[in-house]
């Protein structure tokens, strides 16, 4: 049993950029429950939260359970969507990641974010889950089309490309779904990787103890925008952000991301062990 954690797409992806020394910016929305030394702990690590908007009523929040490394989530409380208005004023950036935990960012919002000029990256989980009516939350199949077309970058989970796509992964089925660059997560297994330039690939997870997988993904996507941004080289980035990941796995909440010269010793051992696929 562990306390309430400050978790979130948000979080795990803007830690882990601020790990590579970039310029972070989070817009967000979350309800007066959320302890000011909370959010003071992203501004400690230099993220700029002047655009985390708080507003009467409760934040999203999750009881999230383990079993067998099966995962159950149930809604405890969850705070108003967000809207242009709320991120109208945020400056320009070169990536812009969106991560949706529960239908919070309208899609209408995403397809307007996705005409800002930035590499745009989605993890589609808060649009693949629904609320059933003892609070548990279950997935549903997800393809807005006109938004995936728009993306550079889409990351979902092993079990979230299951529902979308089916059991077997192909490169026609990743081609058609619109994003030049698909991340598939897999936990301690690491991620399988398709791209438009490389085709698929198996970028292997660092192996080190796994204490709780939870924020992984969006670190690895984090790392990966900026490496990314930084020197056009895809591997390498999808690499560094695998070796960030890495470091958030051995803890439980988001406290460790590694420092710049563990990450590239990390990465470096990581794009060493690439595998292409042929399918």
């Amino acid at each position: 049993m562990f306390e309430t954690q400050l978790g979130s797409p948000c979080v795990y992806s803007s830690l882990s950029a601020r790990a590579l020394d970039a310029s972070v910016v989070v817009g967000s929305k979350v309800g007066s429950d959320l302890r000011t030394s909370q959010l003071g702990s992203l501004e400690k690590a230099g993220v700029d939260t002047s655009y985390v908007h708080r507003i009467k009523g409760r934040t999203t929040a999750f009881r999230i359970d383990y079993e067998n490394n099966v995962r159950s989530m149930w809604v405890i409380s969850r705070c108003r969507p967000l809207t242009r208005r709320d991120l109208t004023n945020l400056p320009k950036s070169t990536s812009i990641h969106l991560g949706p935990i529960l239908n919070e960012i309208p899609q209408p919002v995403a397809m307007w974010l996705t005409e800002r000029g930035a590499v745009m990256s989605l993890d589609a989980q808060g649009f693949m889950r629904k609320t059933l009516r003892d609070g548990r939350v279950s997935r549903v199949v997800w393809r807005n089309r006109r938004l995936l077309n728009r993306l550079d970058v889409l990351k979902v989970s092993q079990n979230e490309a299951a529902v979308m796509l089916g059991e077997v992964l192909s490169i026609r089925k990743l081609k058609r779904l619109g994003p030049d660059v698909v991340l598939v997560t897999k936990a301690g297994s690491g991620t399988t990787m398709w791209s438009r330039e490389q085709g698929l690939l198996e970028v292997p997870a660092f192996k080190t103890k796994v204490r709780d997988s939870t924020g992984s993904g969006d670190a690895l996507v984090g790392a990966m925008l900026v490496t990314w941004a930084r020197t056009g080289d895809l591997l390498w980035a999808v690499a560094v952000g695998s070796a960030v990941a890495s470091f958030v796995v051995e803890r439980v909440s988001p406290k460790n991301f590694g420092t710049s010269k563990l990450i590239e010793e990390r990465a470096g051992v990581i794009v060493d062990r690439v595998k292409k696929i042929h399918s």
